[in-house]
């Protein structure tokens, strides 16, 4: 799966199983979205890579998840 679009509640929910194409999304739509929620194990891209990337180039939190748990991370 690329990516996929789904809205629930009224909120838009951009789902994408590759990191390099969640990050060609982020740097192509930075202002369309407002949290990043990433496994830290992933096929293309170390989730620390993609946490680095975001925190430098955008402004937005990022939750990370470590198998069985998460880390929130505010870079604000």
């Amino acid at each position: 799966m690329i990516f996929m679009l789904v809205i629930v509640d009224g909120v838009a929910v951009t789902t994408t199983n590759q990191a390099i194409k969640a990050l060609a999304l982020l740097r192509e739509h930075k202002d369309k979205f407002d949290l990043v929620i990433s496994d830290v194990h992933m096929p293309d891209m170390d989730g620390f890579k993609l946490l680095e990337l975001v925190g430098l180039e955008m402004d937005l939190p990022v939750i990370s998840k470590f198998g069985s748990c998460m880390v929130i991370c505010d870079l604000q």
